[in-house]
């Protein structure tokens, strides 16, 4: 069992003994991953924050009742919780944007955020472009698969470090792409 199989175990099984530090530990831990997931699949800022609150109280409210089967997979069970409730709310937008007519007003609005959205998706996919084929794929298995460095690390031969220090000079270089060629 590797080291972040071991935290998450051990993480597991303070929270399983009712430690709240332990439950902020995870909230801090994994709100940045499971809020890019979010964002990444609904492109809304707002509604990726509250599916974060939801994500996090479900996964608490599971492992207090003990409903982790493999501790040491705490990250996998965190992602996969974060899967299907931010499957689940993009399904029901689905259902109820089909079902509230547009006013002229609200379809104007709609149109200039859908414009900004498909700009800013253009500059993203063109900085993704420029990276190194690797550093691609580990940013996408961090952000979109909400995958650790340790599970990247198996994925693309890599060690953990190596993972974490390409992903945070893709981030930084996709960033700054972003802030030099997208104006809202």
């Amino acid at each position: 069992m590797d080291r972040s199989a071991d935290a998450g175990a051990a993480l597991f099984a303070r929270i399983r003994l009712g430690d709240a530090a332990a439950e902020e530990e995870l909230v801090e831990s994994f709100s940045g991953r499971v809020y890019a997931m979010a964002l990444a699949r609904t492109r809304d800022r707002e509604a990726s924050r509250d599916l974060v609150q939801d994500v996090l109280c479900a996964v608490v409210h599971a492992l207090r009742g003990g409903r982790l089967h493999a501790p040491d997979k705490l990250a996998a069970f965190i992602s996969g919780t974060a899967r299907n409730l931010i499957n689940n709310y993009c399904r029901t937008r689905l259902r109820t944007a089909r079902e509230i007519p547009a006013t002229p007003e609200a379809t104007t609005a709609d149109a200039d955020e859908v414009l900004d959205e498909r700009r800013r998706a253009v500059v993203v996919r063109s900085a993704l472009r420029e990276l190194d084929l690797i550093d691609r794929r580990i940013l996408t298995m961090a952000v979109v698969g909400g995958l650790s460095a340790v599970e990247i690390a198996t994925r693309v031969t890599l060690s953990p470090e190596a993972v974490r220090q390409r992903k945070s000079r893709a981030v930084r270089k996709v960033m700054a792409i972003l802030a030099e060629r997208y104006r809202p």
